[in-house]
């Protein structure tokens, strides 16, 4: 049961957001006839602007409106704010207050400088005087410690923290010069891709903050700062302001945080629904999925779904009934229905022309957004790190998770806003279509008694005519499908020509002479690539319905292993392409597939999270499922096939034992997805690779680091040792791979360039080559001593996601987005300086 004091506190929260010159007619429209509610309401406002405004938000100038300090019950006495006693000069343990940067209701936050032991400028948040009653110092400590847990490189650092000579508390941050984040990519007119770079590094930051077991509860543009550490870099987000942070597990304090039912918390436009429904249902992560959709959608059309001021304006009960139920416009509609001198200003600070910007919405981005902005938060993405990863999949033009809704969802929302109506349309609609089926039902009956009779009549003749037509018609179509198939064949291999894949062309130009030998056409084509052109050509392809993530062969190179996005794994035999068995099913695509070094087992790992060990011979299930916690990118046999490590989403890599399925080492951390994860030969190190810009060599044991991170510019998404165990090649989205030194993380060669991002790298058997992969749709092949390139370009129709050695080292499978397996000979066509 909602308490009075509550209602009161909500409508006080409500009314001194608006205008003077509108709170009347608000108050008209809340208070609804409650005369004493009105004039107790009316007597806090002027009590608060007498006040001396103390209970206005903190830096008006970069902040947008926020929680509400609750206020009295009628008749209790309205303590009068004092104003904070320090002021600059003065020092606050070994601090020196500088000047004062911003303040809030219930706390002021100072520039301040720290003289010993080290010398720095720092931001110091401490207490109003007047304001340290029980509550604001247990959400004070609540933000102290919620801050104090994180330790990453986009969210403010806790320093230090204590107690003023006059016991109010304090504590100590990084000072974040910066710019709130709508307010950086304005004025530096930043396009959409570089907006959601920023937006990504976000997403990892609250993703940590979520690991840490902390709920931010108020995301919003004025509580991300960006900074630029120097001139030309880019910027660096930070989060700032866990004042209304949430456990999800245990308490921030020791103290008793206690939020009253219907206690208004957090930013309207940027509240999730369950948060405005102020019920008893539990506030988990995802609410703060729905407030970093609203960020996007503000980063990216200069609007929220829903206006601020409209909602403030519209009444607390009108506010709260939109956020749950009014379904927001996708960002390339909004941007569709703005003036057109709107338009175009949105447009120039994304340097982009206005029609431009709103196709570049439609499609991925707009269902991305609209994903995460779901009233029902089982349909939004799970973590942040799944938001993050939908974003980078739009950027790098893969295939999202983000999908528009069915028309079945959509019909079902609909019949539940409007059941009333739809209701009374059944009762009707049933009524007449049982009076019109009992109307038909006997006209018909006439009708077919009529019919039947001169039906069998035209049938028989109908029958002899038919017979005649269709041998006429077969053997023309016939024809004319030979002649179709032939001309679309010649057509496909000169395309294929053109742009340089003339092993694709062969194919094409075979069907067409094993049907009609008598083609010159086909012949003058097909002699003309055998005699001028060098190519590699695929011994056999192996074909999914959709991208094949990887592919690789077995132990004695007599099998191959392949992952698809079709939510299957597939074992093949490698000479002939036929299947082995049939398919290994999960609930989500995969990414990775690999036989076990006894070549007994398959070991998968799938987006359903979930990685499983299936008998190699029969496709049946053996083990599993190993449940990760996030979306499974690899999955690896250690050498001796007693354990496995897992690559997830969820910013982890994980070690498993092969045979009971327990967890075993400590987990190994990264500051994004961690994309692979493999065994060094002796099974005593582990090299991850990561979307934080880094591979990193752990101890298998320990799980601790054994050197510094092995950096690239951009994510890196495959790490992998040399036979020897000495060196480790790397491939990242700078469209680079690199060779490493093992042992203290050195390069040792120059970066092996591709004209696409880099999707994976790994040695020949003998360590004295790498392939390489990329989006590029190449394979290539290098000297691993020297980074020359050896042999012609593999190429397939689109990305090329893995390749790997056979243990011979005479041929390559590759794993491609056209849907294909590739199996190639590479003893011969290698080449000198005619390839590079």
């Amino acid at each position: 049961m909602t308490h009075p004091r509550d209602r009161e506190a909500a409508v006080f929260s409500a009314a001194r957001r608006l205008p003077a010159g509108q709170r009347e007619d608000y108050l008209d429209q809340a208070c609804a006839g409650d005369a004493a509610l009105r004039q107790w309401v009316k007597d806090l406002l002027r009590a608060n602007e007498n006040a001396g405004n103390f209970l206005r938000e903190f830096a008006p100038e970069a902040q947008e409106p926020s929680e509400a300090a609750v206020p009295p019950s009628p008749g209790a006495t309205l303590r009068k704010a004092i104003a904070g006693l320090e002021k600059p000069g003065d020092r606050i343990g070994r601090y020196k207050l500088l000047q004062k940067i911003g303040q809030g209701g219930c706390g002021v936050v100072y520039m301040a400088e720290q003289e010993e032991p080290i010398r720095r400028k720092v931001a110091l948040k401490v207490i109003k005087l007047g304001m340290d009653t029980e509550s604001v110092i247990t959400r004070f400590e609540a933000e102290r410690q919620a801050l104090a847990l994180m330790d990453h490189p986009n969210i403010a650092k806790v320093h230090d923290a204590g107690t003023t000579d006059t016991g109010r508390p304090y504590f100590v941050m990084e000072l974040v010069r910066g710019v709130k984040i709508t307010g950086f990519c304005d004025e530096n007119n930043l396009p959409t891709r570089d907006r959601l770079d920023l937006f990504v590094q976000v997403c990892q930051a609250i993703q940590h903050a979520h690991q840490k077991g902390v709920i931010h509860r108020d995301i919003k543009p004025s509580n991300i700062l960006v900074t630029v550490n120097e001139p030309g870099s880019p910027g660096v987000p930070k989060v700032i302001d866990f004042g209304i942070a949430k456990a999800t597990q245990g308490r921030l304090t020791d103290q008793t945080l206690f939020t009253a039912f219907e206690q208004f918390l957090g930013t309207p436009a940027y509240m999730s629904p369950e948060q405005a429904a102020m019920t008893t249902l539990d506030i988990d992560t995802r609410s703060d999925i729905y407030s970093l959709g609203v960020l996007l959608y503000e980063l990216l059309t200069s609007k929220t779904p829903f206006d601020t001021q409209e909602l403030l304006r519209a009444g607390l009960d009108e506010m709260r009934r939109t956020i749950r139920e009014k379904e927001p416009i996708r960002p390339s509609t909004r941007l569709g229905a703005m003036r057109d001198a709107d338009l175009t200003t949105v447009a120039n600070h994304r340097q982009t022309e206005a029609p431009r910007l709103v196709h570049t919405l439609q499609g991925d981005l707009d269902w991305i957004v609209m994903k995460a902005l779901e009233k029902d938060r089982a349909r939004r993405y799970e973590t942040a790190n799944g938001f993050a990863r939908d974003v980078q999949r739009y950027l790098a033009d893969e295939p999202v998770v983000a999908r528009p809704p069915r028309k079945l969802y959509l019909l079902q929302k609909l019949v539940r806003r409007n059941k009333l109506a739809f209701a009374a349309v059944a009762s009707v609609t049933v009524a007449l279509l049982l009076g019109l089926g009992l109307s038909t039902w006997l006209f018909a009956k006439e009708k077919r008694a009529r019919n039947n009779e001169a039906q069998l009549r035209v049938q028989a003749q109908a029958s002899e005519n038919h017979a005649r037509g269709e041998a006429e018609h077969a053997q023309a179509s016939s024809t004319e499908a030979k002649m179709t198939l032939e001309a679309s064949d010649f057509s496909q291999a000169v395309r294929l020509s053109s742009e340089g894949n003339y092993a694709d062309a062969l194919p094409y130009l075979a069907r067409i002479l094993s049907a009609n030998p008598t083609n010159n056409a086909a012949l003058t084509r097909l002699a003309t690539l055998l005699t001028y052109h060098s190519w590699m050509v695929p011994a056999v392809i192996l074909n999914h319905s959709n991208w094949v993530y990887s592919a690789e062969f077995s132990r004695d190179g007599k099998r191959i292993v392949t992952a698809s996005y079709d939510f299957t794994a597939r074992v093949w035999d490698a000479q002939t392409g036929l299947a082995l068995t049939g398919p290994l099913n999960h609930e989500g695509w995969l990414e990775s597939a690999e036989f076990s070094p006894n070549g007994k087992w398959v070991l998968t790992g799938s987006h359903d999270g979930n990685a499983w060990v299936w008998d190699a011979q029969s496709g049946q299930p053996v083990r599993g499922p190993l449940k990760h916690g996030g979306p499974i990118h690899r999955a690896h046999f250690s050498p001796d096939g007693t354990r496995i490590v897992t690559a997830s989403e969820d910013g982890t890599a994980r070690v498993w034992d092969a045979l009971n399925g327990q967890p075993l080492a400590g987990v190994l951390e990264h500051g994004g997805i961690v994309q692979s994860a493999q065994f060094s030969p002796d099974g005593k190190r582990i090299v991850t690779a990561s979307f934080d810009n880094t591979a990193r060599v752990w101890d298998a044991q320990s799980g601790l680091p054994l050197t510094g991170p092995l950096r690239h510019d951009r994510t890196v998404l495959s790490a992998e040792f040399s036979p020897d165990g000495e060196r480790i090649v790397t491939a990242s989205w700078d469209k680079t791979a690199r060779v490493w030194d093992a042992q203290n993380g050195l390069p040792l060669t120059g970066p092996l360039r591709h004209d696409g991002l880099g999707w994976s790298a790994q040695f020949s058997p003998d360590g004295e080559r790498i392939v390489t992969t990329s989006m590029d749709k190449t394979a290539r092949i290098w000297d691993a001593r020297n980074g020359q390139l050896l042999a012609p370009l593999l190429k397939h129709e689109s990305t090329v996601r893995s390749a790997y050695f056979s243990p011979d080292g005479e041929r390559l499978v590759t794993a491609s987005a056209d849907g294909t397996a590739r199996v190639w000979d590479v003893r011969t066509g290698l080449c000198g300086p005619a390839c590079r």
